[in-house]
């Protein structure tokens, strides 16, 4: 699947979440590489500058905010800058799988964890 997808072609898109797996929802785009990290030296000698700014999942807003609620950038910078390790992070894969037999219109408000 190209990563690279402007608002318009996600909002209009019957692609899955990467996630949660719903479709026929607006999408929106998560940097893999938070853009926050994108200058600290860390990341720069971790990643290339093509992957820091082509690297992006399309999650619909329920996933997107769960994925912030849960972790911070540094941790989604050092350990979870793949769909798979995503996929992989506990809290979300639970949050994941709840929220894939939901029917599209349900809002879902998101706690943060961070600290917990």
């Amino acid at each position: 699947m190209d990563r690279v997808m402007n608002e318009q072609e996600m909002a209009a898109s019957a692609a899955a979440c990467e996630l949660c797996g719903r479709t026929h929802l607006p999408l929106t785009r998560h940097h893999l590489i938070p853009q926050s990290r994108h200058n600290k030296a860390r990341t720069k000698r971790q990643f290339d500058k093509q992957a820091m700014k082509t690297e992006i999942a399309c999650l619909c807003r329920a996933c997107h905010s769960q994925v912030h609620a849960v972790l911070s950038n540094q941790e989604l910078a050092q350990n979870y800058h793949t769909i798979e390790d995503l996929r992989g992070q506990p809290e979300i894969a639970r949050f994941a799988a709840w929220f894939a037999n939901k029917p599209p219109g349900l809002k879902v408000t998101v706690r943060s964890h961070k600290g917990k």
